[in-house]
């Protein structure tokens, strides 16, 4: 595009501003050469009024302001139509144009801290069976002990009850132990006539967390107990091994471990990972969380929806080495790189094997090993914990916060409803002062409140003032899924004793997946997923037997629901808006975050 600058050369007749295809740089070159063109008439029409008599004067005079007045107007133009540019540059770009007055900080959202053990989840938990058909033979321990009859559980499978010879059911656990947990008779019962003999055969499926109570020598039951074990036991840590920080660990108040209360080693015959496909690292995904007793739903949430994305997870433990071949049978440590929020710099964290106890001394204070043998999350949750200052530290948060710690990305969004029935947009970036707040690693310190922000520029951007209603929020979240931005919401505030539907209160779910107009219908679905790895809606439309999916055949067909209480469930829409009120967004292409040779084609 080439400027018209005929009226140098004495062309009254202005250019008019282009109304398309203009660049920015053009629209300010034009306006400055119009404004320098209005100078240099009025100046020679001075210098004509100078040199003329009084007769040429006021002719000369009128002439300079009606030339002065003509290209104004024309400046004028240019101003607005580069201001026009602008505005339209802020939409495109999501930018926020400092303020012309100061904007006031939102109110803050409350910390999610929802504990596993806090609420009743209605259904009975479908566990997944361990496949032990590679176990190696040598490693089943069996053991014997006589107890008082009663046993604590987490869950127990199908008792068989046997009339016969108690050294049948003996011969049979020792044979078939991947189908048997254990055998128990009463003591004396042993010394009877075979015909007289009864025992019971403890299925192994559906058991998990058995342990006799009251045992000693005076007990009058026997049981027998056939337990896999991994790796050969260790009694304690070299000191070189050890990290530093599990020993110390405490938890509301209480010291976790010591000398009766030690800390626990996976798949060392302790009750926790012993499966003959224990490993780090496997086929990782979303279901592999299964929360603790550590209100850290909001780093959890977080966690399963950043495992959605191959080699995200195995980035973290990208500097310990032979990872694949972890854990070994001696003692193991493993780094995990996070992100310092106080530098937004990339720090290792050094974590020995063991994990935390409870300090009622009864199984694992943190998330429990995946169904498979995976021990990814305990071993990232024992680390952010330690990142943060502890385990209280890690008690409550926000799933923002977990993502900038796990990704070193600073743009996190807060989509909260109003009071309008509108979602608007916040963020931790001060727009009057035009920076980031101060964050530390801990989500319990350093700035925790929330600023009206612009929207992400994928979707469509918008400045701070832009509400959106439910309908455009939900476009909005299925195109930032179509970026590979990871999404969370929360539920209303409120205790986690207390759920609606079968949604709980105060609690983080990931949002996996968002499809609108399913198979060609009108149908908008929201996949979901709570961190406790079970526990889902009641009487939802599209619920593991919703209605929806017989009225709907072909979003069924299109979709393949799973029927398991895994956590894992469909809402519609409609159903999500009702349950959710505030949504969570990492504004970071995942699929970036890995790097190229670890991403699949």
């Amino acid at each position: 595009m080439r400027l018209n600058l005929g009226f140098l050369l004495g062309d009254p007749t202005p250019t008019p501003p282009p109304t398309s295809g203009v660049s920015d740089v053009y629209l300010l070159a034009t306006m400055l050469m119009t404004a320098l063109v209005i100078v240099l008439h009025v100046m020679s029409h001075l210098r004509n009024w100078k040199s003329g008599g009084s007769a040429q004067a006021g002719g000369a005079l009128k002439a300079a302001v009606s030339m002065a007045s003509q290209h104004t107007q024309e400046l004028l133009d240019y101003v607005a139509l580069l201001e026009k540019r602008v505005k339209e540059l802020e939409l495109a770009t999501g930018a926020v144009p400092p303020p012309k007055k100061k904007i006031e900080r939102a109110e803050d959202s409350p910390l999610l801290k929802s504990a596993h053990k806090a609420a009743s989840v209605p259904k009975v938990p479908i566990e997944k069976q361990i496949d032990y058909s590679s176990a190696d033979a040598s490693k089943w321990n069996f053991t014997e002990l006589t107890y008082k009859g009663s046993a604590r559980y987490i869950a127990v499978g199908k008792e068989e009850k046997v009339q016969g010879p108690i050294a049948e059911g003996l011969k049979k656990i020792r044979e078939t132990p991947a189908k048997y947990f254990a055998i128990k008779y009463q003591t004396d019962m042993a010394e009877w006539p075979a015909g007289e003999q009864e025992y019971r055969l403890i299925h192994r499926e559906g058991t998990k967390g058995y342990s006799p109570q009251n045992t000693g020598p005076d007990g009058w039951m026997t049981i027998l107990m056939a337990e896999y074990q991994r790796l050969p036991s260790l009694p304690s840590l070299p000191d070189e091994v050890k990290d530093g920080f599990t020993e110390e660990m405490a938890f509301q108040g209480y010291l976790l471990h010591h000398a009766k209360n030690p800390p626990l080693f996976p798949g060392r015959g302790q009750g926790i990972g012993d499966t003959p496909n224990l490993k780090i690292i496997g086929d990782i995904d979303p279901s592999d969380v299964s929360q603790g007793d550590v209100g850290d739903c909001w780093l959890l949430s977080a966690i399963s929806s950043l495992a959605e994305f191959d080699g995200a997870i195995a980035r973290l433990f990208r500097k310990t080495p032979n990872l694949k071949s972890m854990p070994r049978e001696g003692p193991n440590k493993y780094t995990i790189s996070l992100w310092d929020l106080a530098t937004w710099t990339e720090v290792d964290v050094v974590v020995d094997e063991r994990l935390a106890a409870k300090a009622t001394g009864d199984g694992l204070l943190g998330c429990s090993p995946s169904h498979d043998g995976e021990l990814w999350v305990c071993y990232l949750e024992k680390a952010v914990a330690i990142h943060c200052g502890g385990w209280d530290e890690i008690d409550g948060g926000q799933c923002t916060h977990a993502w900038s710690i796990l990704t070193g990305c600073k743009e996190q969004y807060t989509i909260r409803k109003g009071k309008t029935g509108k979602f608007g947009c916040l963020s931790k970036f001060n727009p009057n002062e035009r920076r980031w707040e101060a964050l530390e690693n801990s989500p319990q310190k350093g700035f925790r409140g929330l600023w009206p922000s612009a929207w992400p520029k994928v979707g469509g951007g918008g400045s701070y003032t832009l509400q959106l209603d439910e309908e455009e929020l939900f476009m909005r979240m299925c195109a930032w899924d179509d970026a590979n931005f990871v999404i969370a919401a929360g539920t209303k505030a409120g205790s986690d004793t207390q759920s609606t539907d079968g949604i709980v209160d105060g609690h983080a779910y990931t949002v996996l997946e968002c499809v609108n107009d399913v198979a060609g219908t009108d149908v908008d679905l929201i996949k979901m997923r709570n961190p406790w790895g079970k526990g889902e809606i009641e009487n939802g439309e599209f619920d593991d037997d919703g209605p929806g999916w017989q009225k709907y055949p072909q979003v069924k067909a299109f979709l393949k629901p799973v029927v398991a209480d895994d956590g894992i469930f469909w809402l519609s829409k409609d159903e999500f808006f009702k349950y959710f009120h505030t949504l969570y967004v990492c504004a970071k292409d995942m699929s970036d975050f890995i790097p190229a040779h670890e991403r699949k084609n």
